[in-house]
Formats: structure tokens, C-alpha cells, sequence
């Protein structure tokens, strides 16, 4: 949960700084898109390491990984003109109500599909299927 927290601090930082640094000639759209890289780059370690405990190797791990990024990516790239265009919201407020969301579904793929190696099949707790029936 902690590093999740601290994921959504990182990327909310990353996107502010962008922000305020580029806004004059970047969009924001291309902004979202560079904190998104630049959080999966600093907070892949402490996902693989402290909350999935992967063995997977790195650089098919970070692929994984990066690909539920793009995920999340894609999420925003759709939801962020919705809020700021349609809506009205300020920038930074529709970047807010993004990291409020995305995660969620983020956790899930990464539980269920980036980090799945955590525990093979042998390493299971035994199931009633596998006990030995009493006579």
C-alpha cells in the first residue's frame, strides 16, 4: 500500500514538474506521457522487490511492467482531455482524478500477470484435492 502511495506521489511529482517546466510548448498530453515513463523507471524496483517479490528477470519483468504502465498510460491519454476539455477541470485536477483511478486497475494486472511468478504451482499450499483420503 505504501509504495503504491508513494507511486501516485512520484508520478503526481513528475507531471507537476513537467508541467510547470514545459507548459508553455508542450501539451499536457506528452507531459502525461513523460511522468508515466519516468515513474515506471524509478518505482519498478521497489514493485519487483518489496511488494511482488519477482523472480522474473529484469528486463522481462520492467517489459511487463511497462506494459501495464502503457495501460494506465492509455487510461489517461483518454480520461485527461475528457476532464480538462469537456469538463473544464484545471489541469492538475484532472491529473488528480487520473491517479485516483488508474491503479486500481494497475494493481490487478500487475498481481495477476507482471509479478504471477511469485509462487509456482509446487510452492502452493496443499489443497483438499491434493490430501491423502483417510480410510
Amino acid at each position: 500500500m505504501l509504495v503504491g502511495a508513494g507511486t501516485n506521489v512520484v508520478y503526481f511529482g513528475l507531471f507537476w514538474l513537467g508541467w510547470h517546466l514545459f507548459d508553455d510548448f508542450l501539451p499536457y498530453l506528452v507531459v502525461t506521457a513523460m511522468a508515466n515513463l519516468g515513474t515506471a523507471l524509478i518505482v519498478y524496483p521497489a514493485y519487483r522487490t518489496f511488494v511482488f517479490g519477482s523472480t522474473t528477470g529484469w528486463l522481462r519483468g520492467f517489459a511487463k511492467f511497462y506494459t501495464v504502465y502503457l495501460v494506465g498510460l492509455v487510461c489517461s491519454l483518454l480520461g485527461m482531455p475528457l476532464l480538462i476539455e469537456v469538463l473544464g477541470l484545471p489541469v492538475l485536477l484532472s491529473q488528480a482524478i487520473m491517479i485516483a483511478i488508474v491503479p486500481l486497475v494497475s494493481y490487478l494486472l500487475h498481481r495477476f500477470w507482471t509479478f504471477a511468478d511469485k509462487a509456482s504451482p509446487s510452492e502452493m499450499p496443499e489443497t483438499p484435492e491434493k490430501l491423502p483420503l483417510s480410510p
